[in-house]
């Protein structure tokens, strides 16, 4: 198959809103209301409760597990298709009981705020309970910024119709947004989604116009991005002033599983290192004829004549060998990907941006979420939601409570996978110099939209957070929050006059509400998949059974404890981060050497 494919959602569910939907549906809805009614007088974790609490987690789990069957098929479809009214409202019914469930963990917290250190161990070493520790030390430590637990019930209600509808809005708005973009055969409608694969076109005139017709977009919907972004941001840190977070940092870690001392060793060695993928960006400005890069031009390839755009059988080629030159059980799970048809690439109207992949444990199944546009960078985003289901399948058996696993983490396996894309394509021998160039400069991209551009995210809503203390922040601060952390990171590659300071609205991630601070885990993903792939690199093949102990246990402890264990290294030192990063400087100096070779006339002195 050279086109972009639809996948298959059968396994699922047969159809969407058939008898067996619906009755999986209200199956789970009767269960949610069971548990509910059992907890209500149980009272706090003691001794004599300490049975009934096991099973209660147990169906909480059992909860956990078909809810997250139901909400991947809800998912798939929705962002399929946003224009469908009825996924949408069934969608926005299971907001309304994952309120309810949320209040399940609510009187749970509750019960074991209290519980003394005796009480809690004994909860901890019950047999049903194996392989739980973690999850439930997650649960201990929520307990410390626990509410009374009216209040819990009544925020997290409030929570349903208030905050999280705002990433619902901005989900449908971007789903069924166009923009007029100017080309010379004249002005035309042009999907949202289709942006960034617009933005990697080897056209500049259609980066521009693709850049200049979505940020004129952007500003027409200003207040309205504005007013989410604010509702949103409000919402939590009035939250966490009511249960005494004095930091607007302190759950994203905890959230991420990380301490503050490994963010700013991570962050401090990267800002340390700033220059390589800004030298990166110079050069390629250089290649492009330019004096300084645009926004828009970030993503551009690199102009060598005659290069045929990449189709979907060439992608799934390329995917195939470079997993099955890693170790043929995760080639062969890509085939398996491929062949089942798990994934959803079809450019298309009426499709959200952006990129996911989805699973669902009760089967046993992933599904891939993406706008196919026959682009390197396309092929990229493919493997790296490959290596999210790789991370799923190599969870397979564990019990749910023990998958569930931060996003630093979370980052690792598909970040892992775009590594070992680009290593093998680069290493195989029939490869010649000119698609080694474009290799390179594919991982050099990346290497600077993990460096520079999602720290420059990091700064900038790490900064909006400290300014919504204060009040509400104007579409025209937010643009200038935007254009600060830009110049911060960027320094003087970008061209002042084409910075992108509607960036904050465009970007999906700061609109999800639930998880806040959705960029530091790539970066920590980014750079910790370098650390395996030079631990890789050095051991050798025997290396995946390492590599699959680690996957199988990052939901089971701290990301620390995690790396410690398996690569013996430790997060919270400079010295880590620092070596992870000379890898990027090894991409870097390939990169320098191979130019010349396809490009004689480019000057690269004075950058």
């Amino acid at each position: 198959m050279t086109t972009a494919p639809t996948w298959d959602l059968t396994s699922l569910f047969p159809e969407f809103d058939g008898p067996d939907y619906k009755a999986f549906r209200d199956n789970w809805h009767a269960l949610v209301q069971e548990v509910g009614e059992s907890i209500e007088t149980l009272g706090p974790l003691t001794r004599e409760t300490r049975e009934a609490w096991a099973q209660f987690m147990l169906q909480r789990e059992k909860i956990s597990t078909l809810r997250g069957h139901l909400g991947c098929f809800l998912g798939c479809l929705g962002a399929a298709d946003a224009r469908n009214d009825g996924v949408k409202a069934e969608s926005d019914d299971l907001d309304v009981w994952d309120a309810r469930v949320e209040g399940l963990d609510s009187r749970f917290i509750a019960a074991i705020k209290g519980a003394d250190d005796d009480v809690w161990a004994a909860y901890l070493a019950h047999d049903k309970l194996d392989g739980l520790a973690h999850m439930l030390g997650r649960y201990k430590h929520q307990a410390g910024w626990s509410l009374p637990t009216d209040q819990e019930l009544l925020a997290t209600d409030l929570k349903v119709t208030g905050f999280h509808s705002w990433w619902g809005i901005y989900g449908q708005l971007t789903g069924t947004l166009e923009f007029d973009m100017e080309t010379p055969e004249g002005t035309k409608r042009v999907p949202f989604a289709l942006k960034r694969s617009l933005m990697e076109s080897p056209d500049p005139q259609v980066r521009k116009a693709a850049f200049v017709g979505s940020n004129r977009e952007m500003e027409r919907f200003a207040e309205v991005f504005a007013g989410g972004l604010n509702s949103i941001a409000g919402t939590r840190l009035t939250e966490q002033r009511w249960r005494g977070i004095d930091s607007h940092l302190e759950e994203p870690l905890e959230s991420g599983a990380i301490t503050r001392k490994t963010l700013d060793a991570m962050f401090g060695a990267v800002a340390e290192r700033y220059e390589a993928p800004r030298r990166y960006l110079r050069i390629k400005a250089r290649i492009l004829g330019l004096d300084k890069l645009g926004f828009q031009d970030l993503s551009a390839p690199l102009p060598i004549p005659d290069r045929p755009p990449v189709d979907w059988g060439t992608a799934r080629r390329n995917i195939e060998n470079a997993f099955e030159s890693w170790h043929p059980d995760m080639g062969a799970f890509a085939r398996k990907a491929f062949e089942r048809d798990w994934i959803e690439a079809e450019p298309r109207d009426g499709k959200r941006p952006g990129g996911f992949c989805t699973s669902s444990s009760k089967i046993e199944e992933s599904r891939i979420y993406m706008t196919y546009n026959d682009t390197i960078g396309d092929v990229q985003t493919l493997a790296h939601e490959l290596g999210h289901a790789y991370h799923n399948k190599a969870m397979a058996g564990l019990r749910k409570y023990a998958r569930s696993y931060p996003m630093t983490l979370a980052e690792t396996a598909s970040t892992f996978a775009e590594s070992v894309l680009c290593d093998t394509m680069i290493r195989d021998p029939k490869s010649t110099a000119i698609d080694r160039l474009v290799l390179l400069d594919t991982c050099l991209e990346r290497h600077s939209a993990f460096l520079l551009n999602i720290p420059m995210r990091f700064l900038f809503e790490d900064r909006f957070y400290t300014a919504r203390r204060e009040g509400t922040v104007s579409p025209t601060q937010l643009r200038e929050l935007m254009l600060d952390a830009q110049r911060e990171t960027y320094a003087d590659v970008l061209d002042p006059e084409q910075m992108d300071p509607w960036f904050w609205a465009s970007k999906l991630h700061f609109f999800i509400t639930g998880v806040s601070f959705y960029n530091f885990p790539y970066t920590f993903g980014h750079l910790f998949s370098l650390g395996v792939l030079a631990r890789a690199r050095e051991v050798g093949p025997a290396f995946h059974d390492t590599y699959m102990a680690l996957l199988r246990d990052t939901g089971q402890d701290k990301a620390e404890a995690v790396a410690r264990k398996h690569l013996d290294v430790d997060l919270e030192s400079k010295a880590f981060w620092l070596s992870c990063l000379d890898l990027v400087q090894d991409d870097l100096d390939a990169f320098e050497k191979a130019v010349p070779l396809a490009f004689p006339d480019v000057d690269l002195k004075g950058l």
